[in-house]
């Protein structure tokens, strides 16, 4: 699994010690550089991974994931998330693997749009999700990735070396469609092109290539060269300590060969080599894996105990925000209840002010319009003085003077009633208005009727004031009755008084 961008990080840190890493952790963890940490974790697993201490190397990487994804930091995730990947695949994890290698497959995507890494560091990513789909058999998939990488490679102008790396996975798909001679064709190219390079990280490559040809030379029982590619695959040094199970493989597959070709004792030693690599970092019996079994997970633990705190803080969130609410209808249920009161109380109060005046307005105008009445019988006691003093007069001393003082009294006594109805109308206004209103064919005569009734006028008053006899008075009365259609039993008084 190597390739441009391991190869540059075996390099920068070759001269760093995991003391001086560990040191760097702990002065980033003090300053609160929280970026430089995640970084220094990172640096330290791929340390441990080279070392095969796979287990702090878990540890390492399942905390610079955490630490990533809590800072929100795109690319620092997608290193993270491709970090856990490579353990993952190491450890044939492939669902896990998967989800790291196409999560740090976007990241990077997000981080080169942002403008935060050159367009070269996606060949990584696409280069993990073949290796991936390599894994899992997927031809279509496989292909595409392929493919992308030889795109990146030509535009980020990538060391053809990588090339390489490409074709054994192509040689692959030729050998799942029956395409043996090209397979191997492209296998023996690929040797050569290693074998020409000085790179001691290239040459660990060709553990996988050679295996692959002893693969296919087993499959197709063409064991001689099985075995020769098998033990040229095993005498390869894996530099990065990457093949360290695929070299178990190798065993296994190399022991099959040689039990066939009845060399039971050398076949007997190669599986022991492949059963001791498996017992040593895959036998969950073994006490140097119970830290990889109980730390492995560890990014899974911190995910559901932040998840927990999460939880825990919406549910007290929830929770007062749902006081709160309460407390908010409570308040608006009470501001809502002392408006009404309020509005009930001012309207009360405007009422009671309303019907007071309304009061002491019908009082004042009662006590007026009796003052009307009193004034206005004086005025008729007074014409009824001065009509009998002037019948005695006309009688006693009938001469011209006497008829002139005779005709100016009349002139008088003709304006009582305007002056009676002047007064009548200031205090009363609008109560011809409402009269005709609810009963619209009344005379004048029968308004004045309804006037002198309203103030309490006897019948002899209202004869004398309005000119006519007590009997027309009664008449006018009985006729006004039948116009408002006021029936016998209603006070006709009453009635005028409520207009």
């Amino acid at each position: 699994m190597s390739f441009k961008k391991e190869a540059m990080r075996i390099d920068d840190l070759s001269s760093n010690s995991l003391v001086l890493l560990k040191e760097s952790y702990a002065s980033s963890l003090k300053n609160k550089d929280s970026s430089k940490a995640v970084q220094s974790l990172l640096d330290l697993c791929f340390l441990e991974r080279v070392n095969l201490n796979y287990s702090k190397a878990f540890k390492y990487a399942g905390n610079a994931l955490f630490m990533s994804e809590e800072l929100k930091d795109t690319l620092l995730m997608a290193r993270s998330n491709e970090e856990m990947g490579y353990l993952n695949y190491l450890f044939k994890q492939d669902d896990l693997a998967g989800q790291n290698f196409i999560t740090a497959h976007n990241c990077f995507k997000i981080s080169y749009q942002k403008n935060q890494i050159p367009f070269s560091d996606l060949y990584s990513s696409n280069y993990n999700l073949a290796l991936y789909y390599q894994r899992i058999s997927n031809e279509k998939l496989l292909q595409k990735y392929i493919y992308n990488c030889k795109a990146i490679a030509i535009k980020a102008g990538i060391d053809p070396i990588y090339t390489v790396y490409l074709d054994e996975k192509r040689a692959s798909i030729l050998e799942q469609n029956n395409k043996i001679d090209e397979a191997i064709v492209l296998l023996n190219n690929s040797i050569n092109t290693i074998n020409k390079e000085q790179k001691l990280i290239h040459k660990s490559f060709l553990i996988v290539l050679y295996a692959r040809l002893g693969k296919i030379y087993r499959n197709t029982d063409n064991l001689k060269l099985a075995k020769e590619n098998y033990e040229k695959a095993l005498a390869i040094k894996d530099v990065q300590g990457e093949l360290t199970f695929y070299r178990s493989y190798v065993f296994s597959r190399y022991a099959d060969v040689l039990y066939k070709l009845k060399e039971y004792k050398k076949s007997y030693m190669n599986l022991a080599e492949a059963n001791t690599i498996n017992e040593r970092y895959l036998n969950p019996r073994n006490d140097n894996n119970q830290g990889f079994l109980t730390i492995h997970n560890h990014y899974k633990e911190q995910l559901t105990t932040k998840n927990r705190q999460l939880n825990i803080q919406k549910f007290e969130l929830a929770s007062q925000t749902q006081k709160i609410l309460r407390f908010r209808i409570l308040f608006f249920v009470v501001l809502f209840l002392a408006i009404i009161a309020f509005l009930i109380i001012r309207s009360k109060i405007r009422s009671y002010k309303y019907e007071k005046r309304q009061k002491d307005s019908k009082e004042q105008l009662n006590i007026k319009n009796s003052e009307l009445t009193i004034n206005t019988l004086q005025l008729i006691e007074r014409e009824k003085v001065i009509k009998e003093l002037s019948d005695y007069i006309k009688e006693t001393v009938p001469n011209t003077r006497t008829i002139s003082v005779l005709k100016s009294i009349d002139k008088r006594s003709v304006s009582l009633w305007k002056s009676f109805n002047k007064r009548f109308l200031a205090q009363n206004e609008g109560f011809y208005d409402r009269l005709k209103t609810k009963v619209p064919n009344l005379s004048s005569a029968d308004l004045k009727i309804c006037a002198l009734i309203k103030l309490n006028f006897s019948g002899k008053e209202m004869a004398y004031l309005l000119g006519i006899s007590i009997g027309s008075v009664h008449v006018a009365r009985h006729r006004l009755r039948k116009k408002m259609k006021i029936e016998r039993d209603i006070n006709l008084v009453n009635y005028i008084n409520s207009i």
